[in-house]
């Protein structure tokens, strides 16, 4: 017996059946059948027949199969189907009725059904046009070419991008940053960081980190998040509505003035920026419970993250609108009858993609919140980042000089403020939401007035200056270090 096959002309939508032709060579005899294979398909709309095939091959007259509903919901293959003692079994097993198999025969690995395709349903893109879009939407403009405000920008030029002094030698760490740049692009995100970040940003003296010089008064923490309260609010209900809530704040690191719990951890205790008494009135005006007034905020990505630099710019807007929001808040509840300095409530930050990095300025006005470059560089070329380095080292002998002269002369009018009941208490642990998810309705509490107790350890105070600017620097069976002899940082 010689077996052939022979499949139809042309398939019609789903349905084909392969016609085999048995022919015995004594009785010079041909038998035509026709075999249709079925495959699992999702529950489809169906009328109750198939329609049934209109096949003419000349020759002897052929039995054709017409197709009806199998006991599952199935389709049926568009293709030709080799000659085998699979598809033959299958073959009588479809003209036995009582038959009904567990699960229907798939003859090749490369068939696929097209009706098991299902088209995803519309949704809002999640990409970095649609975070810019939403940001703008919320009045943050993020790369928007705009021009720093007039005091800003001659603090900016002459304060922050002034050249370093030569004199001073260059530290290692710009040198490290080039030499691990292509291991930590090989890493994750959170390890490529811990490569680069500490040689490019600060650590603080309570961290103990031997790696790097430490700088007094400051600590850099990782992925904290800041209070959702002073995100700003929607322009209007139609934004909320259409863009719902913007995210979570949280910096890759934030660097700001150590708190008195990680001060003492630290033998001998380290110094901190802030009075036991300072520190009990700001933690009724929290923006995050563990470091105070961030001055210096991070977002980074790498090669092999899901996201890129774009992602970090945004990301850093909203974290720079936030700290930027907190001062405005903080300054207007200490100066409620003049209008908060645009020095006194700028926010600087880096992001970075282990390839180039940014150095950006954050400020409010009328129109909203804005975050414009001011420094861009390539982390292959050792020179760019000494010069990067800095600019960073420049934010930071500013923070721990006017910044926090500034904000240290705001806090008795700030506690008069707070005596009468004005602003928010936002505490650590209370719940982080921002004001337009509850509504104009906010409870003001009266903050807790600190109380001297003769338990309270002994503590050394002096003035340090820098600049003409006096700031008390409290630490514990300790002398604090001088503004005036800051380590060289590199």
């Amino acid at each position: 017996m010689v077996v052939s096959r022979r499949s139809a002309a042309k398939p019609l939508d789903y349905h084909s059946v392969a016609i085999l032709e048995m022919s015995d060579v004594n009785n010079n005899s041909t038998t035509h059948l026709n075999l249709v294979i079925l495959m699992p398909s999702r529950k489809r709309a169906h009328s109750d027949t198939c329609t049934t095939l209109g096949l003419s091959f000349p020759g002897p007259a052929k039995r054709r199969a017409v197709c009806s509903p199998p006991p599952h919901s199935q389709c049926c293959l568009s293709l030709s189907l080799p000659l085998t003692q699979t598809n033959l079994q299958a073959l009588q097993n479809s003209q036995n009725p009582s038959y009904e198999p567990a699960s229907p025969p798939i003859i090749a690995d490369q068939l696929s059904c097209p009706a098991m395709l299902r088209p995803s349903s519309p949704t809002r893109p999640n990409n970095n046009l649609d975070t810019s879009l939403k940001l703008a939407a919320y009045h943050i403009f993020v790369d928007y070419g705009r021009e720093l405000p007039p005091a800003l920008k001659e603090h900016v030029s002459t304060a922050i991008l002034a050249p370093r002094d030569p004199i001073v030698p260059l530290s290692p760490n710009a040198a490290k940053i080039r030499q691990q740049r292509r291991v930590a692009a090989q890493q994750n995100e959170r390890n490529g960081i811990k490569r680069i970040e500490p040689y490019m940003l600060f650590r603080g003296t309570a961290e103990d980190d031997p790696r790097v010089l430490a700088a007094p008064l400051v600590y850099s923490k990782d992925e904290i998040n800041l209070h959702r309260y002073f995100l700003p609010p929607p322009p209007n209900k139609n934004v909320k509505e259409d863009w719902k809530e913007l995210s979570q704040p949280r910096p890759d690191t934030a660097i700001g003035y150590v708190t008195r719990r990680d001060a003492q951890s630290t033998e001998p205790p380290s110094a901190t920026a802030f009075t036991a008494k300072e520190e009990r009135l700001l933690d009724g005006f929290c923006l995050t419970q563990y470091l105070f007034f961030p001055f210096l905020t991070s977002q980074w990505k790498t090669p092999n993250s899901n996201e890129n630099i774009s992602h970090a710019h945004n990301q850093a807007a909203r974290d720079g609108a936030v700290i930027v929001s907190y001062l405005h808040q903080f300054y207007n509840l200490a100066y409620p009858d003049q209008q908060p300095s645009v020095i006194d409530t700028a926010h600087y930050s880096l992001t970075c993609d282990l390839h180039t990095a940014q150095i950006w300025v954050h400020w409010h006005d009328d129109e909203g919140h804005h975050m414009e470059m001011i420094f861009e560089f390539s982390l292959r070329k050792e020179d760019e980042i000494v010069k990067a380095r800095g600019i960073l080292k420049n934010i930071l002998n500013y923070a721990l000089g006017d910044r926090l002269g500034n904000i240290k002369n705001a806090l008795p009018a700030f506690e008069k403020s707070r005596v009468k009941g004005k602003g928010p208490t936002i505490r650590a642990g209370m719940s982080t939401v921002a004001p337009s998810e509850v509504g104009s309705e906010f409870t003001f509490s009266l903050p807790m007035t600190p109380k001297s107790s003769a338990s309270d350890p002994m503590k050394k105070r002096r003035k340090l200056r820098e600049g003409g600017n006096a700031v008390v620097v409290e630490a514990n069976g300790t002398d604090t270090d001088s503004l005036d002899s800051l380590p060289n940082l590199g």
